[in-house]
């Protein structure tokens, strides 16, 4: 449950044209030899309404922002990321990487508003809770059941806030304050030893100013620096 809540705040600014290559200036030196590419392996054929083109330009936006904050450059622009975009990129390159016990993971983007679904084996997540904390209408659940959570965001001057609106376990509705205690105790580290707070204001990733969401697309804003 934890990783629906963490994606949808972490995954909505992964998408952007990535910006064309400079040309170089022709010369009359003989060309430097092209380094053989890495062959790719083979990979499954995508499910219906994804993408592995997809996927990969996400990747490659992920890298080309990650490149621009290192670097220091800023600019005005608008980085948007479609669902299908979004969900392609989960499902076939995160999705390896996911958690034991967590499938099936789909988002939806709608004004000001998104959601996650995902297949979650809540006997997992309880056994990472500590003893006597999967109390009330959460020690009564287990196995693997859909797990569904819908909020509002919101965001200005490079915050943002997801109030949650509604979560349930298998058809059953589970109070917000509940699955903020399940989360923050299923996510702590070394470097966070109080685990994730989705109930508390976060950053922006790459300094962005502002995320809005529109159904079917987020997009993520940023505003040059004053000269």
């Amino acid at each position: 449950m934890a990783n629906v809540v963490q994606l949808l705040v972490l995954l909505g600014a992964l998408q952007a044209p990535a910006s064309p290559a400079a040309r170089t200036p022709a010369t009359t030196s003989a060309p430097a030899p092209l380094p053989t590419p890495t062959p790719r392996p083979p990979r499954p054929p995508a499910p219906p309404g994804l993408s592995w083109e997809e996927a990969d330009h996400v990747e490659q936006t992920l890298t080309r922002m990650e490149q621009r904050l290192k670097s220091g450059r800023a600019a005005a622009e608008t980085v948007v990321v479609t669902e299908r975009q979004l969900n392609s990129y989960v499902t076939l390159s995160l999705g390896p990487t996911l958690p034991a016990g967590v499938s099936g993971l789909q988002l939806r983007l709608s004004q000001d508003r998104l959601g996650a679904s995902a297949l979650v084996d809540l006997d997992r997540v309880k056994a990472q809770l500590p003893k006597g904390a999967a109390s009330g209408l959460l020690m009564f659940l287990g196995g693997t059941l859909p797990v569904e959570v819908h909020g509002r965001l919101a965001s200005a001057n490079g915050q943002g806030r997801i109030d949650l609106e509604q979560a349930t376990v298998g058809g059953v509705s589970l109070p917000a304050s509940l699955v903020a205690q399940i989360v923050a105790m299923t996510t702590k580290s070394a470097a966070h030893p109080q685990g994730f707070d989705i109930l508390a204001p976060f950053p922006l990733p790459w300094s962005a100013r502002q995320l809005r969401l529109e159904p079917g697309r987020a997009l993520l804003d940023f505003v040059a620096p004053r000269p």
